[in-house]
C-alpha cells in the first residue's frame, strides 16, 4: 500500500510529535488492512478453486484470522483518522463524519467480537456462529466469464441454519481472484471489500495532502522508522 517514497514513511523531524504518532498509527493500521485483506482474498480464491476438495473437516481458521485482523485494523484506522489533530479541517469527502459513516458496519462488527462473551445469548438466539460467517465471489475464469459464490459458516450447528450466498450487483473489485466479501456476526454485517476501498481512498488522499504540504526532506531530516534489533545470547552457562 505504501511505496518507499510515501509521505507516511518520510515524516519530517519537525512535524508536531502528536500528529506524527497519529500518522504512524494510521500507516501501521493501513498496512495490516492491506496485508490481511490480500491474504484473505488469496485464501478465499484457493478455497473456491478447490471446491470439491473442501469438506466438513477442512480448517477455516486462517480465513477468519485475516478477516478479523482486517476488521480490527480498519476500525483502528477510522478511530485515528477521526481523532487526529486538526481533523475538523479535512475536506468533506474524507471528513471524519463521512469516513465514520462509511465504516460504521466495521465498528458494529468489531464490537460484537470485542464483547463476545456478553453477546452469547444473542448469538444463541440467532443460531449464528461465534466466529461469524463469511461470503464472497470468486472469478473462476475471465473469458468466458465464470463466477462462483460461496459462504463459510464455521462452528457447531443446531437445527436449521440460515446462510446466504454473496449476490453481487454492479461492478466487483477482484483482489487475487476474489471480491464482494462480507462478514456477518451477531445481528450485523460488514462489506469488507467496500471498507477496503474506503480506506484505500483515504490513504491516497492523505498521502497526496502530506506530500503537498511537506518540503522534501533529507534522510537526516526524516523521523526514523521500523527499527530491528538483533543480538546473540550467551548460552555457555546453560
Amino acid at each position: 500500500m505504501f511505496t518507499k517514497d510515501s509521505a507516511f514513511l518520510n515524516l519530517p523531524a519537525a512535524l508536531n510529535p502528536k500528529q506524527a504518532v497519529f500518522f504512524d498509527g494510521m500507516r501501521h493500521s493501513a498496512q495490516i488492512v492491506n496485508l490481511s485483506y490480500s491474504r484473505l482474498c488469496r485464501s478465499l480464491t484457493e478455497l473456491s478453486l478447490a471446491d470439491s476438495g473442501v469438506s466438513e473437516q477442512s480448517s477455516f481458521t486462517h480465513v477468519f484470522l485475516d478477516a478479523w485482523a482486517f476488521i480490527d485494523a480498519a476500525d483502528r484506522f477510522r478511530c485515528l483518522w477521526e481523532m487526529q489533530p486538526n481533523s475538523d479541517t479535512i475536506p468533506n469527502t474524507f471528513s471524519p463524519k463521512v469516513v465514520r459513516s462509511q465504516l460504521q458496519a466495521i465498528r458494529d462488527i468489531r464490537n460484537v467480537s470485542a464483547h463476545i462473551a456478553q453477546k452469547i445469548d444473542q448469538i444463541i438466539a440467532l443460531n449464528s456462529s461465534v466466529l461469524g460467517s463469511i461470503k464472497w465471489v470468486t472469478m473462476e475464469s475471465e473469458n468466458p466469464l465464470k463466477l462462483k459464490t460461496h459462504f463459510i459458516r464455521p462452528g457447531i450447528t443446531r437445527g436449521n441454519v440460515k446462510a446466504q450466498f454473496a449476490m453481487p450487483s454492479g461492478d466487483i473489485s477482484f483482489n487475487q481472484g476474489s471480491g464482494c466479501i462480507s462478514l456477518s456476526a451477531g445481528k450485523y454485517e460488514a462489506n469488507l471489500s467496500a471498507a477496503y476501498k474506503t480506506i484505500w481512498s483515504v490513504v491516497e488522499f492523505a498521502e497526496a495532502t502530506l506530500a503537498s504540504s511537506m518540503q522534501p526532506a533529507t534522510s537526516q531530516e526524516r523521523i526514523p522508522i521500523d527499527m530491528f534489533g538483533s543480538a546473540e545470547l550467551d548460552t555457555s552457562q546453560s
